[in-house]
């Protein structure tokens, strides 16, 4: 593995939890992310107000980080977010090809 491999980690966490992924990402040597807003469709929690179905609002973050980083951003990112409880997200990488447009 060279020191341009890189892996696109995602944190998908509920609302609110965005700053706090970038921030973990930036201490361990990433250079920021892309926040992306979505709805959450979990089957084991469904949650109405008065008969009205309430679809959770989740984040999604994308991050391109050094390969060598990845582990350790996904396992703050867990630690911090809570992400071994129910129905508070998750977090996963993938190994990229390719990647244009970082610095340096």
């Amino acid at each position: 593995m060279t020191d341009n491999s890189y892996s696109l980690v995602v944190a998908i966490v509920n609302t609110g939890f965005s700053e706090r992924v970038i921030r973990i990402a930036e201490d361990l040597g990433a250079s920021g992310g892309t926040i992306f807003f979505g709805r959450g469709t979990s089957t084991r929690t469904k949650v109405s107000i008065l008969g009205v179905p309430v679809e959770p609002m989740k984040e999604l973050i994308y991050i391109v980080a050094k390969r060598r980083n990845a582990s350790a951003i996904i396992e703050k990112i867990t630690k911090e977010c809570r992400l071994g409880e129910p129905d508070t997200g998750l977090a996963f990488s993938m190994p990229l090809d390719e990647v244009s447009g970082l610095p340096g």
